[in-house]
């Protein structure tokens, strides 16, 4: 696929970013409701922490390996299939009778939708020049934060209205037109010489691309604050009796989210993703505050107005990072790492909170103990990540070159 003269908004971009919008709506709807869905089957908190590490186990056995089959097998037989497949597995939890069978689906669904999302993440990438690179990812990445903060609002609206087929049934329809816009697409060919058997891989090279290790880990405590809270929202909300629409929370939390956007190039440009560290940390640990203690829906909305804005900065700045210094063979084993690192962060979140709240019976107690993982996020950064050769600082001292610009 050449794409060395062509600007950014090719139909082949236009396609995997919508593509990939509908995907994420997908994932971030179900993400809203899931935890009144186990509820109505008779499941409890536990039930939705057990699926959260079920989730995470999914995600961690196939990532890896589909970043492999990226990099050396198909681009296209896996973002097809992956998504073709994930519309029809969707729909098995509206027959599901019992949580036992939800886990086996749970199970199914997670790990073909890690596939697909990296098949989509990875061919985003080769849509891209050098002139054009920069800018596309922050706007695929800025793709990821828009879902989060639209798509479950949407969930719970199909879920009063509608229930577990609405939403389910919604859910398939979204995923289904992303593969028919995919069967557009130019994938690009593997070559010959990257077509090495498995068992000459470096084990290592399999496992994950070390050059996006660092984006990912950071990416990872963000994921884990996102992961520990998202399930048992709406039933927080709704027991708080705080807010009766919990839909305007994501309604806050989307605006944000596009308040970020005007942000993130303009703190990326001159100084990378620091500020970002540190200015979201701040933002996550205010929000979820004001989300835990509030008593009037202001303090609600300007805690999800909050974390919006940090989930704005944080998608898009780290996903530039996660690909900075790594060749284009390996963005399939590029976008497993990184995907991973919010996958089995956000699973253990939701697994903890589900202890935490089981333990004390109360979320205002779990959820006030998350902000403890914000100043880890930071020392993380300060201490080891910050030292890295994809930190903004040290690869633009390597490069020679002036910053990178996201427009």
């Amino acid at each position: 696929m050449k794409t060395e003269k062509a600007g950014l908004w090719t139909p082949d971009y236009c396609r995997i970013l919508l593509a990939n919008l509908l995907l994420l709506t997908a994932g971030n709807a179900m993400g809203s409701t899931f935890s009144l869905y186990i509820f109505s089957i008779g499941g409890a908190e536990i039930d939705v922490g057990i699926c959260s590490y079920i989730q995470a186990s999914a995600c961690l056995l196939v990532r890896p390996l589909a970043g492999w089959f990226l990099d050396h097998r198909s681009r296209k037989a896996m973002a097809l299939w992956g998504l073709f497949s994930l519309a029809f597995i969707q729909l098995g939890f509206i027959f599901a009778v019992s949580v036992l069978l939800v886990y086996f689906i749970r199970f199914v669904h997670s790990a073909v939708n890690a596939a697909a999302s990296t098949a989509l993440m990875t061919n985003a990438y080769d849509t891209l020049s050098a002139d054009t690179f920069t800018e596309g990812v922050g706007y695929f990445g800025f793709s990821n934060s828009v879902a989060n903060a639209i798509a479950p609002g949407v969930g719970l609206w199909l879920w009063e209205r509608f229930g577990a087929a609405g939403v389910f049934g919604a859910i398939a329809v979204s995923i289904f037109a992303g593969f028919l816009l995919c069967r557009g697409f130019h994938f690009r060919d593997i070559p010959a010489e990257q077509r090495t058997p498995f068992r000459q891989g470096r084990i290592r090279d399999l496992i994950y691309e070390k050059g996006a290790l660092p984006a990912s880990v950071l990416e990872g405590f963000v994921a884990m604050g996102s992961g520990a809270i998202n399930p048992y929202l709406s039933v927080f909300l709704i027991q708080r009796a705080v807010l009766e629409t919990p839909g305007l929370f994501y309604t806050a939390q989307a605006a944000g989210t596009f308040s970020a956007r005007l942000l993130v190039g303009r703190i990326s440009r001159r100084w990378g993703e620091a500020p970002i560290v540190y200015l979201s940390a701040v933002l996550f640990m205010l929000g979820i505050s004001s989300l835990t203690f509030a008593n009037v829906p202001v303090l609600v909305l300007a805690g999800a107005f909050m974390m919006g804005i940090g989930y704005g900065l944080t998608v898009t700045g780290f996903q530039i990072m996660s690909v900075r210094v790594v060749p284009p063979e390996r963005r399939g084993a590029a976008s497993s790492t990184y995907s991973c690192g919010w996958d089995v962060f956000s699973a253990l979140g939701g697994l903890l909170s589900g202890v935490l709240i089981t333990a004390f019976s109360s979320y205002q107690t779990a959820f006030s103990l998350l902000l403890l993982i914000y100043p880890v996020f930071v020392l993380s950064y300060v201490l080891i990540i910050s030292k890295h050769p994809s930190a903004f600082r040290n690869y633009k001292r390597k490069a020679g070159m002036g910053p990178s610009v996201i427009r």
